[in-house]
């Protein structure tokens, strides 16, 4: 009888995951509603609450440069972050937006999984300034341009990025301005209005396809031009920072008729480095062994890959991580 009785209790354990030894609060700490954020770890806390015991899950805003600063000072066991491995990185090193808010950086952020969803670098320029022959950022600024410039919020990732952008030309901010160009940062509405209205050049971004103020720019500016990251621009960012090299497929928008050479980020999901290595272990599992719930629930997440989940996450793993990918089978990056 009582093997009887351990024997069924094997089988519920093996059906409804193991139970953890004590009981956890989870929070994930997301970004905006309606963003790339919000939408999988709604279904990523209800998948994990669900098929571990003693596990309780919950959302709320957040934000992927301020996700990195409370995972760091919050408590192991009760967050999670969401956010992209360069601003991951950065908070690590204390770079960037970090320097001031981070100073030193942080060595505590470690990845559970990469989402494999990848955000372009977009440059785009309305028609009228871009001369004949030009491709290129680095083409357009050899004409010494006096162009209006928008970017968005100022210590975003993607500003974050505009201004290493420019750098990796040989320009500041200022030196820009002093050559007759001009910098706004605004919300993304504000930035496709600015050109759609015509009271700005030059827009640049970091955004998931498709993205709707992209879409509205693109209905509204008759054969608006999309312009490349130069090579070697592209190495020095990803060989400095982290950023991803390739580019962005044709097709992604009706008016990129042909690949475009760019930069991108992926998004990454993290935790302290104290957090339990069983309960690190059994949410890394949990999400690895049914990926089919993510993508078919969020469009945007059908490219979610186990297989890549555990590589290029710009931080190490969490050692109870990587104990869940070696038991999977799976790649990772094991530091």
């Amino acid at each position: 009888m009582k093997r009887t009785f351990a024997f069924l209790m094997f089988l519920l354990l093996v059906g409804t995951g193991c139970a953890l030894a004590k009981d956890y609060t989870v929070t994930f700490h997301t970004g905006a509603v309606g963003g790339l954020y919000m939408e999988p770890s709604i279904i990523w806390t209800e998948q994990l609450q669900a098929a571990i015991p003693g596990l309780k899950t919950s959302c709320i805003l957040g934000g992927g440069t301020t996700n990195p600063i409370i995972v760091a000072k919050g408590k192991p066991n009760e967050v999670v972050g969401l956010t992209d491995p360069v601003t991951a990185r950065d908070a690590s090193k204390g770079a960037g937006e970090y320097e001031k808010r981070l100073p030193g950086g942080t060595k505590v952020l470690r990845a559970l999984w990469r989402f494999n969803v990848t955000s372009w670098s977009h440059i785009l320029v309305r028609p009228e300034k871009v001369p004949a022959g030009v491709k290129t950022l680095g083409e357009l600024l050899a004409t010494k341009p006096k162009l209006r410039v928008t970017l968005k919020s100022r210590g975003s990732a993607d500003e974050i990025f505009a201004q290493r952008l420019f750098e990796s030309y040989g320009y500041t901010y200022d030196s820009l301005k002093a050559g007759g160009m001009s910098i706004t940062f605004n919300n993304p509405a504000d930035m496709a209005t600015l050109m759609i209205d015509g009271h700005a050049d030059v827009a640049i971004s970091t955004a998931r396809v498709p993205a709707s103020y992209l879409l509205d720019m693109e209905s509204s500016i008759k054969d608006m031009k999309w312009l490349a990251v130069d090579k070697p621009n592209a190495e020095k960012l990803r060989d400095t920072y982290g950023y991803i090299m390739g580019v962005q497929p044709a097709g992604s928008y009706a008016s990129v008729k042909q690949d475009i050479p760019a930069v991108a980020i992926d998004h990454i999901v993290f935790v302290h480095e104290g957090m339990d290595e069983e309960l690190a272990y059994q949410m890394t599992k949990t999400i690895l062994s049914e990926p089919a719930k993510v993508r078919g629930a969020v469009p945007a997440m059908k490219t979610f890959d186990p297989k890549v989940a555990g590589t290029k996450t710009g931080i190490p793993l969490h050692k109870g991580a990587v104990r869940a990918y070696k038991e999977l089978g799976l790649p990772c990056d094991d530091k």
